[in-house]
């Protein structure tokens, strides 16, 4: 039973666990857009409706930016991206345990004997005694897990196919499921967007939204 509730509460921290996101950006992007349109170019190798729900959060983020989705043909500048997940690494650590360290009740037991002009009276006598408990790091176990590392490559380019963006974001973590880390990466790559070029930052988010 005990294995059985480890490796559950183990699942609902993995599937908890905030998406930390190492974001790295080149660029010759204005601090705020003014309106230029935009296409974006999906992968080809990957599953269309999955790419399809990236590149709408991504189009967002550029929408946020000030540039605005081209619904047809002549847009001023071409959007592409692609993504990957590694197959994962093995790695140990442990973890502490969390114990008892004092206090709790005590169990008390004895004999007395009495010498009076009445006599010699003897007897025995018990009690219990509290105090508050205390708890502290009391060991550790040690643990097993892949970690997997997420890759996501987002690139723009000028109607003279000149680069303007070049970025990088890559995190790793427990879960081998990108689509549930990847609104995350993609809310990382526009968060400060398009930021100071050449500078890399790291954003926390939450999973799955």
């Amino acid at each position: 039973m005990n294995r059985i509730l480890l490796a559950i509460l183990a699942t609902c921290i993995c599937a908890c666990a905030p998406v930390e996101t190492h974001v790295s950006r080149f660029h010759r992007l204005a601090p705020k857009g003014s309106g230029q349109t935009f296409s974006i170019e999906q992968p080809k190798s990957s599953q269309a409706i999955e790419s399809s729900s990236y590149a709408a959060r991504i189009a967002a983020g550029f929408e946020r930016y000030g540039w605005q989705r081209a619904s047809g043909p002549g847009a001023d500048y071409k959007v592409t991206f692609d993504y990957a997940i590694s197959g994962g690494r093995d790695v140990q650590g442990s973890v502490p345990i969390i114990g008892q360290t004092g206090g709790g009740t005590t169990y008390h037991s004895g004999t007395f004997n009495t010498y009076g002009a009445s006599g010699n009276n003897s007897g025995s006598v018990s009690g219990t005694s509290y105090t508050p408990a205390t708890f502290g790091v009391v060991g550790s176990r040690t643990i097993n897990s892949t970690l997997y590392e997420r890759i996501l490559l987002v690139n723009a380019f000028d109607r003279s196919g000149a680069s303007v963006l070049e970025a990088r974001c890559k995190s790793t973590g427990e879960s081998p499921d990108i689509s549930y880390v990847m609104p995350a990466m993609i809310d990382s790559l526009f968060t400060g967007f398009p930021g100071v070029s050449g500078r890399s930052k790291v954003y926390t988010k939450s999973p799955g939204q």
